[in-house]
């Protein structure tokens, strides 16, 4: 018996020894500065992403009480067509509330959605090559500028490892220096939010952002809109195909006024699923029953 008692304590040493050995610890959290300058070259609007694939839509907004209660709900379901420019877009809404959208308004949508596209062509017929090249290279110019200055405004700080849906990801937090004079109209406005965001370590791509506005924002100094601190954004995007990273999931809790008056307590909530690859082989199938995304982790 004694024999047997040895044999197992001498194995539960070696397992002991296995499992806590330095290479077995956890690996150490990358460098930040590093680890940070590759997060930055990932990021891109997702509606340039969204650009090459058809997706569902389900757009739900919630009004709230004063308490936080809902006490009004509305849905909507959208088929989206998405082309490289944003004029491109269409959102063919195929249900509300639950009840799917009639085949004569579908037919109607289509029509006028066709309508738009033309009309919309023969307006850029008169704009030239060059001048359309200069407007995107203005574009370019200014959203690198305001990444510049929201880059040098926060004060980023690595957490700590987690894994979401699969994969490793890095915690970071983020707030904006107190002294830092922002630059750019986009900058002056972030610098009042705060929050955390978790980064894939294989790839450093966007997985999952939740911001707190921690100072009221006021646009047009107050007078056509101010959001209270307090106010939320959840951002959550899944790797499709093993190739691409997309938005699944936005959700936004809004507490603030319109243009002084209109009082605005809100949950809104966007879910895109169902994305597909759009190619010119691409046949869309108007119609189809909604898919619900898989459940986040």
């Amino acid at each position: 018996m004694q024999e047997v008692t040895g044999v197992l304590n001498m194995l539960g040493l070696i397992a002991f020894l296995f499992f806590w050995s330095p290479a077995h610890q956890e690996k150490p959290l990358p460098e930040l500065k590093s680890f940070i300058a590759e997060f930055r070259k990932t990021l891109q609007s997702d509606d340039k992403l969204l650009g090459q694939y058809t997706y569902t839509l389900r757009e739900q907004e919630i009004a709230l009480d004063s308490k936080g209660k809902a006490k009004k709900t509305e849905t909507k379901v959208y088929q989206v067509i998405r082309g490289v420019e944003e004029w491109q877009t269409y959102r063919r809404l195929i249900s509300k509330n639950d009840i799917p959208t009639s085949d004569k308004e579908l037919a109607k949508q289509d029509r006028e959605e066709k309508e738009r596209v033309e009309k919309e062509l023969r307006k850029r017929e008169g704009k030239s090559e060059s001048r359309r090249a200069s407007e995107k290279a203005k574009a370019d110019r200014e959203e690198q500028e305001t990444m510049d200055d929201v880059f040098d405004m926060y004060d980023i700080q690595m957490v700590k490892r987690e894994a979401i849906g699969g994969h490793d990801t890095i915690l970071l937090t983020f707030k904006a220096r107190p002294t830092y004079k922002p630059k750019t109209g986009d900058a002056k406005i972030l610098r009042k939010i705060a929050g955390r965001a978790w980064v894939s370590e294989s790839d450093h791509e966007l997985v999952k952002l939740e911001a707190e506005v921690v100072d009221a924002i006021s646009i047009g100094a107050g007078i056509l809109a101010k959001v209270q601190k307090g106010s939320m954004l959840k951002f959550e995007r899944r790797k499709v195909n093993d190739e691409i990273w997309l938005p699944v999931r936005v959700e936004a809790t809004v507490n603030g006024r319109m243009l002084l008056l209109k009082g605005i307590n809100s949950r809104s909530v966007a879910e895109y699923s169902d994305h597909k690859k759009y190619t010119v082989d691409t046949i869309l199938k108007f119609g189809d029953p909604v898919k619900k995304p898989p459940p986040l982790n």
